[in-house]
């Protein structure tokens, strides 16, 4: 099995963040962000965020070529 390296983790937060928006308490309520629905800013948020996450993600697995 391959062990978890470090460009790995960058992503498991938005994945944590969007499997886990049907369980948070403060998101999963009736009530209005930004005049939406609050699971559907939570959801946008996340997956706007998975960019970012995949560019580290991407930038430390160069960083890593680099150094082997």
């Amino acid at each position: 099995m391959t062990p978890v390296r470090s460009y790995h983790w960058p992503p498991l937060l938005p994945v944590a963040a969007l499997v886990l928006m049907p369980f948070l308490p403060f998101v999963n309520t009736t009530g209005l962000w930004l005049g939406l629905p609050r699971m559907v800013v939570w959801g946008a948020f996340w997956c706007l965020m998975f960019t970012p996450a995949l560019l580290l993600s991407e930038r430390l697995m160069r960083a890593g070529e680099d150094d082997g």
